[in-house]
């Protein structure tokens, strides 16, 4: 994708700040639970969860499950969720959904699908850019960076090597 017309408004190092911060959110947000289960948005929210993992054991000896969620973005339906490990128990366990970028609440709202018999203790929302233009009832818990748009704008979140290189507006 040519970024030479956007706007960098969250470049790597900040980025990695708003990533701390979010590591420590979840830590607080869950310091009586014995075990939290991170799972990303594919693709980007699974990329963040690989730095949000590095982060929350730097800071703690909390036992992570780590796993993903794909979503199909455009024409989501129950059908087309898929988590990446079946085998993941979330019962009675605190459960964090990462994304890169939040829009209108529709990926979310479907990836929450999931969980509607598995009975976790907490599902949390962790989000790098929020840009606010909700049409599904769906609150982050744990925001980066809000950012007001206007509809027809779009914001990506680049990774090189797996790492934050920056979000961008255009």
């Amino acid at each position: 994708m040519d970024l030479s017309k956007a706007h960098k408004f969250l470049d790597a190092k900040k980025a990695a700040q708003k990533l701390d911060r979010i590591a420590f959110q979840i830590l607080e947000n869950n310091y009586l639970a014995d075990q939290i289960v991170l799972l990303g948005i594919e693709p980007g929210g699974n990329l963040m969860v690989d730095e949000l993992v590095v982060r929350i054991k730097r800071a703690s000896n909390k036992e992570l499950i780590i796993g993903s969620i794909f979503v199909d973005k455009p024409n989501p339906s129950i059908e087309t969720i898929k988590l990446s490990d079946e085998k993941i128990d979330f019962e009675n366990k605190a459960v964090v959904i990462v994304d890169d970028v939040g829009n209108s609440g529709k990926t979310l709202f479907y990836a929450l699908q999931l969980f509607h018999q598995k009975l976790p203790k907490s599902i949390q929302i962790a989000i790098l850019v929020d840009r606010m233009h909700k049409r599904f009832p769906i609150k982050a818990d744990f925001v980066g960076f809000p950012l007001a748009t206007t509809i027809h704008e779009h914001v990506i979140v680049q990774f090189e090597n797996k790492q934050i290189e920056g979000a961008y507006l255009f």
